[in-house]
């Protein structure tokens, strides 16, 4: 009598698979690429420009680069990014490769500092040692079934590493180019962004640009590819300075997404304020109008009481409040209360937001036939 062949399944394959690679498992049970919670930026605009949302912000379950040339409040926003991910719940390791970070300045941006570990890191083969021991000893913790602390993880800068053969070359008086930066730079993305992704650590780092050598100059980021590649938020940010008559009292920002994931690349303005720093509601001035989120330039007629719309009016008349508001009192929550942030928030989505609930396969074969004739 033939013996019965046993079927292999898809089940089984599962199985064997569990086995070869906890972090896996079948798409419909998986939540290991999911964004659980995103990470305020300081600002709502800029919260718009990287996540679609007024109340969203940095995913935390990805890697962000945010690139620039001095001055452009990159290491400002790894600050504000700080404070607002302690205030969630999160410890965070801060790895300063430019020495230019100390707990006076944090406490400014209003940090609890007892919840950062600062590490001055100064090469890459550093950097890459330090979180690649760090993520082997979560992951192993968190296979025997321990609980875990929600970490997050920023580097200012990559763009600022050097590597040990840059410095050996220098102490022996090579003056040779080291060719090797890029390529341990990239190595160090391929390593650690699996592990960053299953422990649920947001990974924000900043980079420095330079002009490149075409023939109408761009901003490009430095450390090659490696960081592009594996940042799911590319932000290049460049400024303008701000002044009061004369005296220069900031710098505008305007932030520019060279690669995001989970927007349009939508550029945006906000204002980095040297005395004051930065105001949460910049930016949202553009959408302020009676329709949208019943805001406008206005006064209200001191007879009848009615509220009056005037562009060239001084003040600002708000649906929810009786009297008006002057300059000096727009940008609060006196007048973007969560209501009028709510009502932004949905007429922003088709500006910012990928296009999910249309029917867009029309106008793309369109555009595909018409390129093809």
């Amino acid at each position: 009598m033939a013996k019965s062949n046993k079927s292999f399944t898809f089940d089984d394959l599962n199985s064997e698979l569990a086995a070869l690679n906890p972090m896996g498992s079948v798409m419909e049970l998986s939540d290991f690429s999911e964004i659980t919670e995103y990470i305020d930026t300081g600002n709502y605009h800029l919260n718009a420009c990287v996540s679609g949302s007024l109340f969203k912000g940095w995913p935390n379950n990805r890697a962000v680069s945010v690139a620039g040339p001095s001055g452009t409040g990159k290491t400002f926003l790894m600050l504000n990014t700080v404070r607002e991910a302690i205030n969630m719940g999160y410890s965070v390791i801060y790895y300063d490769s430019e020495a230019a970070i100390d707990k006076e300045l944090m406490k400014k941006f209003g940090i609890d500092i007892s919840k950062v570990n600062y590490q001055p890191v100064n090469t890459v083969q550093e950097f890459r040692t330090s979180v690649t021991t760090i993520t082997k000893k979560m992951q192993d913790a968190k296979r025997n079934g321990a609980d875990l602390p929600k970490v997050m993880i920023l580097l200012d800068s990559a763009g600022n590493l050097a590597t040990q053969k840059e410095i050996d070359d220098a102490a022996n008086g090579s003056d040779k180019a080291d060719m090797t930066r890029s390529k341990v730079l990239k190595s160090i993305f391929r390593i650690i962004m699996t592990p960053l992704a299953d422990l649920k650590i947001p990974f924000l780092f900043t980079n420095h640009t330079y002009l490149s050598q075409d023939f109408m100059p761009v901003h490009v980021a430095g450390g090659g590819t490696g960081p592009e590649y594996a940042a799911s938020i590319v932000l290049m940010l460049t400024k303008a300075q701000l002044k009061d008559g004369a005296e220069r009292v900031g710098i505008i920002v305007t932030a520019k997404p060279a690669k995001n994931r989970f927007a349009k690349p939508h550029p945006i303005k906000f204002h980095l304020d040297f005395s004051k720093g930065m105001n949460r509601y910049v930016g949202l001035e553009q959408y302020a109008t009676w329709d949208i989120c019943g805001v406008a330039r206005g006064t209200v007629d001191p007879k009848t009481k009615e509220k009056v719309l005037k562009d060239t009016a001084r003040t600002w008349v708000c649906k929810h409040l009786d009297t008006p508001v002057t300059n000096a009192e727009f940008f609060t929550d006196k007048v973007f209360t969560k209501e009028v942030l709510q009502q932004i928030d949905e007429h922003i989505k088709p500006i910012f937001n990928y296009n999910t609930d249309v029917n867009v396969n029309d106008f793309i074969i369109d555009d595909i036939i018409n390129e093809e004739d």
